[in-house]
């Protein structure tokens, strides 16, 4: 029961302008079998340390979103 509450509750608890500029880089991004997001470039665009984007990209993962990216720092 729990996991289902937290699932739905989950989107909402993300930061949103990590989550909006990693969208942006993932677009740049080549599409390839893996387009790659560079957590420098994410804390630099959002003020936010790498740690907390890495975080939050791992976590919209997890419910879907960001499918087949890699990090690079």
């Amino acid at each position: 029961m729990f996991d289902i509450l937290e699932s739905q509750i989950k989107p909402f608890t993300l930061n949103a302008k990590i989550l909006e500029v990693a969208y942006d880089l993932y677009l740049e991004a080549p599409q390839a079998s893996h387009p790659i997001i560079d957590l420098r470039v994410l804390a630099d665009r959002t003020g936010k340390s790498m740690l907390q984007c890495r975080n939050e990209i791992v976590e919209a993962n997890k419910i879907g979103r960001f499918p087949n990216c890699s990090l690079e720092s």
